[in-house]
């Protein structure tokens, strides 16, 4: 008895332009105040975003667009910040800064459907934030410092993350973003100590709400699909230590070390038995040794290790490593430098992991071209006392909200 099989061939093209408008106005203002320094200043700053979504089914060569599967999403935010900052000396070894900033943001999400059934009304947000900072250093003694500091931030989600509308990955396996993402409130607690001007110690609490995170859950109407989507958890907190040291071994042989260690806690309840309850201990490892070579040659190795932990909100990750070589060597008057690089020769610094929420069981594995060997040349040509000034434009945190995911 023979069965008859058959295949199926889907052929899609996307046209995704995004036209994306970023308007920013700041100014800052310093003074002298009661033996400290008072700052002050203001920022406002405009987004526009425009994202069309074209899918077309390419059907004997000919491409139909889907409108099932287009849309246009249209994103309009303003947002109108103000601060003032103090600090100033009290007394010979303690020195103390407070401030607080206040951000005022009003956002539209509009999201056009190319059919009438699949329009969605737009989505307003207008909310009020308060990010007050506070620090506080005591020099102990000439080589013992202590500084305890406070701050809350804002981190808002990135553009293309707030479509709602789905945007088909294969034929069980699409993706969405979330126009109601509430921008995540980041509180810091920081307790370090410094020693000698060169060992750093530190231990860290920080208290996350509306987390931003990515999810994979299962489809509602087909239970062999998933959706990926983008959700804020209830809360994430974090303890954490650092320790950071540059050690001379010998004249010649220089080198760096820095380890740290968290516990991170993630909650949040969606409803109908999806829950994150995820908690992980993580650690990293990084040192890199150099070496002063005979024949002028300079050498480094340097590398690190991660150990497990969790990526997002639920995605727990398996322990991941590195390795770097380095040789050096400066010609004519040293102003010729040349220079031979091997990353990652093991090939280790993949990811593998998995996640379970929902009742879906999701794992995974990602590697790049890591693996690496580059010679490099340089020379300089000009005056090496010559020092390039770097400004702040004012267009650094929105720009940086245009990447991916």
């Amino acid at each position: 008895m023979h069965r008859k099989r058959s295949s199926y061939e889907f052929i899609n093209s996307f046209n995704t332009p995004t036209n994306i408008d970023i308007y920013t106005f700041k100014v800052d203002f310093e003074s002298d105040l009661l033996g400290g320094k008072l700052s002050l200043g203001s920022k406002l700053s405009r987004v526009v975003s425009d994202n069309t979504f074209l899918v077309n089914d390419v059907l004997n060569g000919i491409p139909v667009q889907d409108n099932n599967k287009s849309n246009r999403f249209e994103y309009d935010e303003n947002v109108y910040a103000g601060y003032v900052n103090y600090g100033r000396p009290l007394g010979e070894k303690w020195n103390f800064s407070a401030g607080i900033r206040a951000e005022q943001t009003d956002a539209m999400g509009n999201l056009q459907a190319f059919l009438p059934e699949l329009q969605e009304p737009p989505v307003i947000l207008d909310y009020l934030n308060w990010f007050p900072s506070a620090g506080l250093t005591w020099q102990l003694a000439p080589q013992h410092g202590l500084a305890l500091n406070y701050g809350r931030r804002i981190n808002r989600p990135d553009y293309n993350v707030l479509n709602p509308f789905n945007n088909q990955l294969s034929q069980l396996s699409y993706e969405k973003g979330n126009p109601f993402l509430r921008p995540e409130i980041v509180n810091n607690l920081e307790l370090g100590y410094t020693l000698a001007y060169r060992y750093n110690f530190k231990i860290a609490y920080s208290l996350t709400t509306d987390q931003i995170t990515r999810l994979i859950a299962p489809d509602e109407d087909d239970p062999r699909a998933n959706f990926i989507t983008w959700a804020n958890l209830a809360e994430q907190r974090i303890f954490s230590a650092n320790i950071s040291a540059p050690v001379q071994i010998f004249k010649w042989w220089n080198a760096y070390f820095n380890l740290s260690g968290s516990h991170q806690d993630n909650q949040a309840d969606y409803g109908d038995g999806a829950i994150v309850d995820v908690q992980a201990f993580s650690y990293n490892i990084y040192q890199q040794h150099t070496f002063d070579l005979p024949a002028g040659f300079k050498g480094e190795i340097s590398g690190w290790y991660s150990g497990p932990g969790i990526w997002g909100g639920i995605f727990l990750y398996e322990p991941s490593w590195s390795l770097d070589l380095g040789l050096q060597r400066k010609f004519l008057r040293n102003r010729l430098n040349v220079r031979l690089n091997a990353n990652d020769i093991f090939y280790e610094s993949g990811w593998d992991g998995f996640s379970d929420f929902d009742g879906l069981y999701t794992a995974g594995f990602g590697r790049w071209d890591s693996r690496r060997v580059n010679l490099s040349l340089s020379y300089n040509f000009g005056n090496e006392n010559v020092k390039s000034r770097r400004r702040n434009t004012g267009l650094e945190d929105e720009a940086g909200r245009v990447g991916g995911e």
